[in-house]
């Protein structure tokens, strides 16, 4: 399993390939070996040299090639990989990373090696898939997408992402509730709307998120946002504190493992992207009882199901208007149980390692 930004960076690919390495070192029949562009490595997981996307030579590599700093990332990893694959010559490479996957195929035609190349396209990437042996789609409108696209059945696996979740929802008190949120700095007793992602405008439009919570009326819902800062962060920090104001908005950049203690405390859940590949955080949402408010698409519709809340966020008011009806039902116990349960039953590793496994086996 590779993933170049596994160690420095907070997103999906990274946290989903940590967590399935994890799952599926449980198998005794996968020998599995993750390597990873930070970090520290430590057995069964090595950390390989790379121009990390976001230092200065990858940057300026970048804008001279005219392929972005996170295309260097992914070549100065790959090659620091060459190595091992001549050494452990292994049987199926794991990968969610394009360019990665488009060096290892050209490595393999110059070398004659034998391994297969097993995507994971949580991306997106569209079709066609000529130079990788098996591809996973996540959900099931980008395995049709491929279908009709001419990709052969054989070489898909519909394999959602999954996600560690325990067995029972454990709710907080009230007291430990109030308890927590003074930890971590946030109000006592304001109903708090979370959005985790990275902080932008052009994809997951955080912009709009704050442009809705601030119609609504006073005394408003405190706003949270976590993610990954980037070029477009300082304007969304600069909106949020012109129209919500400091005391009722906060841009956080935390590590993966201390995002659950947000979710412990927060009332809502919303992510405003018009579309995504799966959308994982989702998941996390929902695996703490979350209600999650979404656009209204078929990906959305998978992932969250009938649990869902969704309404159409091209639209001014929309989202508004869907955060103070769930705000208006109140913190349901019967209700974050249900939601769950729904996250557990289809998306937990526990019910998915096996689909995994298979997947690996029938690509090799």
């Amino acid at each position: 399993m590779v993933c170049s930004g596994l160690g420095n960076v907070k997103r999906g690919f990274e946290s989903f390939t940590q967590e399935c390495f994890e799952a599926l070192s449980k198998d005794p029949s996968v020998d599995i070996t993750l390597f990873k562009g930070g970090g520290e490595s430590h057995h069964k997981a090595i950390t390989l040299w790379n121009f990390h996307r976001d230092s200065w030579l990858a940057i300026q590599l970048g804008k001279l090639t005219g392929r972005g700093s996170y295309f260097i990332e992914q070549v100065s990893f790959a090659f620091s990989f060459l190595r091992y694959i001549h050494r452990q010559q292994p049987d199926l490479i794991y990968f969610s990373d394009g360019a990665i996957g488009n060096m290892l195929w050209y490595w393999r035609r110059l070398t004659k090696q034998n391994y297969k190349l097993l995507f994971s396209n949580g991306g997106p990437l569209s079709p066609p898939f000529q130079r990788w042996d098996c591809v996973q789609q996540v959900t099931p409108t980008q395995c049709q997408i491929a279908i009709d696209a001419g990709e052969p059945a054989a070489k898909l696996s519909l394999v959602p992402y999954g996600i560690k979740i325990s067995t029972e929802l454990q709710i907080l008190s009230i007291s430990e509730r109030k308890t927590l949120r003074t930890q971590l700095g946030l109000p006592e007793n304001q109903p708090i709307i979370l959005s985790v992602g990275a902080i932008n405008k052009s994809h997951k439009r955080m912009d709009y998120v704050i442009h809705e919570i601030a119609t609504l009326p006073e005394p408003r819902p405190y706003l949270l946002l976590l993610g990954q800062q980037e070029a477009e962060s300082s304007e969304i920090i600069e909106l949020g504190n012109r129209l919500l104001g400091a005391k009722n908005f906060q841009v956080r950049t935390v590590a993966s493992h201390e995002v659950a203690n947000y979710y412990k405390v927060a009332d809502a859940f919303v992510l405003a992207s018009l579309g995504e590949g799966f959308g994982r955080v989702f998941l996390e949402a929902m695996s703490h009882g979350l209600p999650c408010l979404a656009h209204d698409y078929e990906v959305a519709r998978f992932v969250l199901g009938k649990e869902g809340y969704f309404a159409n966020f091209e639209l001014t008011g929309s989202l508004a208007t869907l955060a103070s009806q769930v705000l208006a039902e109140g913190n349901e116990q019967s209700k974050r149980h249900l939601r769950h349960q729904s996250i557990y039953e289809r998306f937990s590793w526990e019910k998915l390692r096996p689909a995994y496994v298979e997947m690996i086996e029938c690509c090799i």
